[in-house]
């Protein structure tokens, strides 16, 4: 998490991640290449048990995250949320 401190990242209370339910699951479930896209419904699975959703959904929105699943959204959802929380 020291990594995570230096990056300059907004919102940078990252305790929430040790209780995350995907904390030591395969990355690749949650960054899946281009045309993927199958594999983040696993991903969506895992988010929907996690206790912590609110919160990595609050860190991916306010650090303009652009990859990956992320609080159960993919890249296009948060987009579509951060266009729907403006009003637009």
């Amino acid at each position: 998490m020291e990594l995570l401190s230096e990056w300059g990242l907004n919102n940078r209370h990252f305790e929430w991640m040790d209780y995350a339910a995907c904390a030591g699951a395969d990355p690749g479930l949650f960054f899946a290449e281009k045309g993927w896209f199958a594999k983040y419904g696993e991903a969506k699975k895992m988010c929907a048990k996690c206790t912590v959703y609110k919160d990595c959904l609050k860190f991916a929105l306010d650090n303009n995250i652009r990859h990956g699943v992320w609080g159960g959204l993919t890249p296009e959802e948060r987009a579509q949320k951060k266009r729907d929380d403006r009003g637009g």
